[in-house]
């Protein structure tokens, strides 16, 4: 009962951001995000809302397994929030649709205040404050190498689910259905690099908090990516054909686990190499090679 009233708080700091960005909107001026279609906004204020309770089911684990201070944990959490989707999901956006054409300095407050209300919640009510592990000690050579394979590996992965779904998705995009649109081959290629920087630096510090298994991280961070890239986005457009809802959803889900998987193989530790090295001994573990 007290983990469900924890992620009904979490949900509310969603909704205390929406509103609140509604009011922000209004003071300053800001021109507002004109989704397509016809849907009742009673409808899509309904869609965003049990988006939400999605978002927050899906980083729940993430945070309950995190080892910081409350305000370490919220950093995190609203960090990979803001990167994630504020800055990762609106470049996307803007590229593929016309749904910002107008609204980027709306939807980057609501994602501004998401990230800092849900972040706070999330890393008051979940987590411990035990000493992190760190990340584990690797030589400058490895962690340069493991750095440039997750930064090129990122594209590769976003290309191979996306060709496994372009049968069914390309018709919607050359027909301009809900104004999407296709950018040139090249120019997807180079925004995923520029992505797979901000994927991997937000999901880093995850590693290096983590407090349970490499299987269970695994689990947490693709969940999390799942939810925060696609689902939360996915389950408040009502106004998308469902066949492109779902087959996206599919697709985000599959290239998230794959992808924060390979995040845990390149940068976590085994669970037997955790071991602290003493200082000075210049004993470097064999994984760190």
């Amino acid at each position: 009962m007290k983990t469900l009233l924890k992620l009904g708080g979490c949900w509310l700091a969603f909704v205390v951001a929406f509103v609140g960005t509604g009011v922000l909107g209004r003071i300053f001026h800001l021109p507002p995000v004109h989704m397509p279609g016809n849907t009742p906004m009673s409808s899509q204020i309904l869609a965003m809302l049990g988006a939400a309770a999605l978002l927050v089911m899906g980083l729940y684990p993430l945070a309950r397994g995190l080892r910081a201070g409350p305000a370490l944990r919220a950093l995190a959490i609203g960090g990979f929030f803001f990167i994630a989707l504020g800055v990762n999901g609106v470049i996307e956006t803007r590229f593929f649709t016309h749904f910002l054409d107008e609204g980027v300095a709306s939807i980057e407050l609501l994602y501004g205040l998401e990230a800092i209300l849900i972040g706070a919640t999330f890393g008051y009510f979940f987590g411990t404050t035990d000493q992190a592990a760190g990340l584990p000690r690797r030589t400058f050579l490895a962690w340069t190498g493991r750095g440039i394979a997750a930064w090129l590996a990122w594209p590769v992965i976003y290309l191979f689910f996306g060709a496994c779904i372009a049968p069914i998705v390309v018709p919607y995009y050359s027909a301009g259905a809900a104004g999407m649109h296709i950018p040139p081959l090249q120019t997807i290629f180079e925004l995923q690099l520029v992505r797979s920087v901000f994927f991997m630096g937000c999901s880093l510090p995850f590693i290096a908090l983590w407090k349970g298994s490499r299987r269970s991280l695994w689990f947490a961070l693709g969940l999390a990516h799942a939810m925060v890239v696609g689902i939360y986005g996915i389950a408040a457009a009502t106004f998308l054909p469902a066949v492109l809802r779902i087959t996206h959803g599919v697709e985000i889900t599959c290239d998230s686990f794959a992808y924060a998987g390979l995040l845990v193989l390149l940068f976590s530790a085994p669970a037997a190499s955790k071991a602290v090295v003493p200082a000075g001994s210049g004993d470097v573990p064999l994984h760190a090679l």
